[in-house]
């Protein structure tokens, strides 16, 4: 084991596991889905880790919680970070993945979500893991960022109810994120209708 190199004890791990199984039901507010959880990726994985002496350190590059809009419950929380693989017998020899993660939370677990997150999706992508999700669908399905962004640049009342009946469509019933589109729209209108005011 000492004399393989970082690249090659990481390729020993992919050899070991090739799938893990969603284990978790994930809430959305409007419905659920079947996910992986960290606690099941870790588990997993634990062991061939120490088996081949890899470590993973994370580093915090940079992070922002984000305002709530209008009546939401919850925040989004931002964060960056770097994931170190190190091989334990050669601790020079490392391999980083750097990650962006988004949580949201209605008090201080944001950022456990976060590190939770982005650490699990480092390691799966890393060690090539298949889980059967399809993340780039549903995440597509629930980002109402660019709907928000559409609401406040709505030049007029006709704009805003086209963006608006967009961005409700995009929230597929989540409570908090239809809240949000809602404050986002009323904020708009109350500003559009001032400026026709003048």
């Amino acid at each position: 084991m000492e004399k393989l190199n970082i690249y090659q004890k990481i390729n020993e791990i992919r050899k070991a596991v090739d799938y893990i199984q969603k284990d978790k039901s994930v809430s959305t507010g409007g419905g659920s889905y079947r996910a992986v959880s960290h606690d099941q990726v870790t588990a997993i994985l634990r062991q061939h880790l120490i088996e081949f002496g890899v470590l993973c350190v994370p580093t915090l590059i940079a992070s922002k919680a984000n305002d709530r809009v209008g009546d939401a419950k919850q925040f989004r929380y931002d964060a960056t970070y770097s994931f170190d693989f190190v091989n334990c017998d050669k601790p020079e020899e490392k391999l980083s993945i750097v990650i962006e993660a988004h949580a949201m939370d209605n008090a201080d677990k944001a950022p456990g979500k976060a590190i939770s997150y982005a650490k699990k999706y480092a390691v799966l992508k890393l060690f090539e893991i298949e889980t059967g999700e399809d993340e780039e669908s549903r995440y597509q399905e629930t980002d109402i960022t660019d709907h928000l962004s559409a609401i406040e640049a709505a030049a007029d009342m006709d704009e805003l109810r086209k963006v608006y009946g967009a961005a409700v469509a995009a929230c597929k019933g989540n409570k908090d994120l239809n809240a949000m589109v809602v404050k986002a729209k009323d904020t708009r209108k109350k500003e559009i209708e001032y400026a026709t005011a003048k």
